[in-house]
């Protein structure tokens, strides 16, 4: 979170409780009163939560972990006839287990969460119950009949955030708590239990045992017990207890679904993958060292440490753990992309590419196999093969940005300099650095006819530029 000087922290807080208190909050969020919300209203509010949200949170950027937690919501919004919303999962990094949904769709889960589920399952209850309270619009409904402690509360949580000492990931936490607790805590028994309904409906269709919702229920009233807290999604779903036993009755009237595939092995892999992306590298590589005296062979433990040395730059130790891994799982794509991006960091430029291009031959739409494949050539002087690896991480991901940076030093390697330029203008204006990118684009102007079409493309670029300046 950005650390703002105490004076315009104070400022800020201020001015914000005064316009909620005057009542300017809901007109703000297009909301002229607290009748009921319609749907293109709500869609508006979550636009503008999430706007909210985004600046306090810090969002993983690990396409992996998000596209499983992709995967599993799109299982479950599959389940769903004449969705009201668009559904949009984001996961960010808190120790804490916690999920929640904001207006019109929008499902936050932290990564304590995911990291305390035993199976896909579990994970997959707790996005289908808050998938729940969307399609029946508790949150709509609750905004309608609680405005004024919703309007306070939101209030004292930024003020709290804004204001509050200590560590950053503690304000953050406090801000995400609390902003679900805002619009979930006074869910009634009756919001609950059909937010359950719903929830275990879609979970079983989508052909996931419907007992992981409970058990993972269970598992957050033990950890309750063993801490002595009250984790946030039991604070924000109160009555847990009654929630399993009616559970229990709902699971007894549907067919018995078996869990999806392999998702116990699945969710593992992701969840080394969170504990290496969120824990300090240190505690990481000894989490996992620790678990591997007891299981030696369990390839997400295997995988983790070599994850976690990768991060810390003992290579060695890195490749030891991926190929390792390989004998486990001998034809896995990221395992391959993995190892060759350590070869390729210890200057082992051929071994890199034998594991690169076993990798994008596994996985051909893998955009870091293809970049790092790209790096190998670049470096071996192969600049024709660069360039082509390159585009394929263009064609994959338009907003890859340190891709067009090594395509301008390629392209300049190879005399080509309108490329190269028109390349480096993409990479400055995709990092914000607009003069920059207008030197590159003006330069690359040069290099090209009137009539061409790469001409009117930058200039197109530079137009744009020069009113975003404005």
């Amino acid at each position: 979170m950005k650390d703002y000087p105490l004076y315009k922290k104070i400022i800020f807080v201020l001015t914000l409780i005064i316009f909620l208190l005057n009542g300017f909050y809901w007109r703000f969020l297009g909301i002229e009163s607290c009748q009921a919300l319609t749907i293109e209203e709500e869609r508006a509010m979550g636009k503008k939560f999430k706007l909210e949200l985004d600046k306090h949170l810090e969002l993983t950027k690990n396409q992996s972990i998000q596209g499983y937690i992709d995967r599993a919501g799109k299982n479950i919004t599959s389940q769903i006839e004449n969705k009201l919303f668009d559904f949009n999962f984001y996961i960010y990094k808190s120790s804490d287990p916690n999920a929640f949904a904001i207006p019109a769709g929008y499902i936050y889960i932290s990564t304590g969460l995911i990291t305390l589920a035993e199976n896909e399952a579990e994970l997959a209850g707790v996005l289908s119950h808050e998938i729940g309270h969307v399609m029946a619009r508790h949150i709509a409904e609750r905004i309608e009949k609680e405005s004024k402690l919703n309007i306070a509360t939101l209030a004292a949580i930024l003020a709290g955030v804004f204001l509050g000492g200590g560590q950053a990931s503690g304000a953050v936490g406090a801000f995400s708590i609390a902003t679900a607790q805002t619009l979930s805590l006074k869910y009634s028994r009756e919001n609950e239990e059909e937010a359950d309904r719903l929830g275990i409906n879609y979970l079983t269709k989508a052909g996931y045992d419907g007992s992981g919702m409970i058990g993972f229920l269970k598992k957050l009233k033990r950890h309750r017990l063993e801490s002595f807290q009250v984790p946030p999604y039991l604070l924000t779903h109160p009555e847990v207890e009654k929630r399993i036993d009616y559970l229990d009755l709902m699971l007894m009237r549907l067919p018995k679904q078996g869990q999806s595939e392999n998702n116990v092995d699945n969710l593992r892999i992701i969840q080394a993958k969170v504990i290496v992306d969120t824990w300090t590298t240190k505690n990481a590589v000894d989490h996992f060292k620790s678990s591997l005296e007891s299981n030696p062979k369990r390839l997400d433990l295997i995988y983790g440490l070599a994850l976690a040395n990768k991060k810390l730059g003992d290579y060695d130790q890195a490749i030891k753990g991926f190929k390792m891994a390989l004998t486990i799982h001998p034809e896995d794509g990221e395992i391959l992309r993995e190892l060759g991006i350590c070869y390729l960091s210890e200057g082992k430029t051929e071994n890199a590419a034998q594991s690169l291009k076993k990798s994008v031959a596994i996985n051909e739409k893998d955009k870091d196999a293809w970049y790092n494949l790209g790096r190998v050539y670049q470096e071996n002087g192969n600049f024709q093969e660069a360039i082509e690896s390159y585009q394929r991480v263009k064609r994959l991901d338009t907003d890859f940005v340190d891709v067009y940076y090594n395509l301008g030093v390629v392209y300049g390697k190879k005399g080509l300099l309108g490329d190269a330029h028109q390349n480096f203008g993409i990479f400055f204006k995709l990092k914000g650095k607009l003069d920059s990118a207008l030197f590159h684009f003006n330069k690359a102007l040069e290099y090209y006819g009137k009539d061409t079409e790469e001409r009117r493309k930058i200039l197109k670029e530079v137009e744009e530029i020069q009113k975003n300046k404005k």
